[in-house]
């Protein structure tokens, strides 16, 4: 009745080796389970640090724009301020032009023409 017969035993093994089988899969993918969660964590502490990172460089390149505008703004203002010193000097240079002889102190004159060779 309770005799073992090579089928009880091929049976009994065959039970064996497939909850084996069974026990080694589920220890397989717990164990890629636990791989891919730390996948996932270190993906998204990149995934955050190049956020981080984009949003720096945006912030940068907002500083960097209104410094631009700054400076282009001051340059204009300095293309205005150098056309208007242009016009003083060049109504300065045709007022001399235009001006009569003015006669020179003789304590001026002498050491003048001294210099640049007239006579005193």
């Amino acid at each position: 009745m309770f005799g073992f017969s090579y089928l009880k035993i091929g049976a009994a093994l065959a039970i064996i080796v497939a909850v084996g089988l069974a026990y080694w899969h589920y220890t397989s993918i717990l164990s890629d389970r636990e791989e891919l969660r730390v996948q996932v964590s270190t993906l998204t502490d990149q995934r955050d640090q190049a956020i981080q990172t984009a949003n720096d460089n945006a912030q940068a390149a907002k500083e960097l724009e209104a410094t631009y505008k700054t400076q282009i703004a001051a340059l204009e203002v300095l293309a205005t301020e150098t056309a208007v010193n242009e016009a003083l000097s060049r109504a300065f240079t045709d007022d001399i032009a235009t001006a009569d002889d003015i006669e020179i102190p003789d304590a001026l004159a002498k050491p003048f023409l001294r210099r640049f060779g007239g006579k005193p």
